[in-house]
Order: structure tokens, then sequence, then C-alpha cells
């Protein structure tokens, strides 16, 4: 299984704001196809989604962004595969290098250094 993806600029967040319409199934079938997510290619690129903890809702990010949830993942989505105006949902996060994208089981989420709680925080030992 892949765990890297490539440098660059991506939105992190929940895609369903950045894949839209008829997009977001072609989105949905490779991922559904990975259980609770991971890396898959996506019109030509690579992506990564992982599904949250607690499904839905708002969770915090290690820039202090607050990611908005209302399909139960937080993805890594280049930004050249990102449309409609929905990126005030997420953040922006620029890569220098590849980077490892993990979903520990505690359900907190690692994109290379960059990190999203999506479980309770006192589960988390290493806190950000």
């Amino acid at each position: 299984m892949r765990r890297q993806l490539p440098a660059g600029k991506y939105y992190i967040g929940d895609p369903c704001y950045v894949i839209s319409g008829e997009d977001w199934h072609d989105f949905l079938n490779p991922y559904w196809d990975l259980g609770s997510g991971g890396i898959f290619d996506y019109d030509g690129m690579s992506v990564c989604a992982f599904s949250t903890q607690y499904g839905d809702g708002c969770y915090e990010a290690s820039n202090g962004a607050m990611l908005g949830v209302d399909a139960g993942m937080i993805g890594a989505v280049p930004l050249a595969l990102c449309k409609g105006d929905g990126m005030d949902l997420g953040t922006e996060v620029e890569f220098d290098e590849p980077f490892e994208c993990v979903r520990d089981y505690n359900g907190l989420m690692h994109f290379g250094d960059f990190k999203v709680m999506t479980g309770d925080e006192e589960d988390y030992d290493d806190g950000y």
C-alpha cells in the first residue's frame, strides 16, 4: 500500500467541499475500495482520504485551522483537482518533498508533519 504523496500544494479537509457533482461519485469508488481510506488515484493524480474517528463535525488541525466535515472524511487533495468554493472549509498546505499519509488507530491523521485530531484529545500520546 502506498503511504506517500508527491510534493506540492494540497487542500487538507473534507474532499466533498472541493470535489463536487458527478465527480464526487468517481472519487468515492476508489476510496470505498480501501475501507477506511488511504492513498489512491483520482483523475490522473494521487490523493489521500481517511475516515474520521467520529464522523461529521469540525476538527482542529495542527496549524489551528478548523476543518468542517460533512462526508465523514479528511484528505489531502492536490489543488489542481479542487473545484468550487469550498476551499474555506479546509486549509491549504504546501509540501516541499513527498510526504507520508497515516491515520492512527485513535483517529489522529498525519499528512507529513501536518496533523488533524479526529478522536478524543486524551487519546493522543504525542499531541501535536
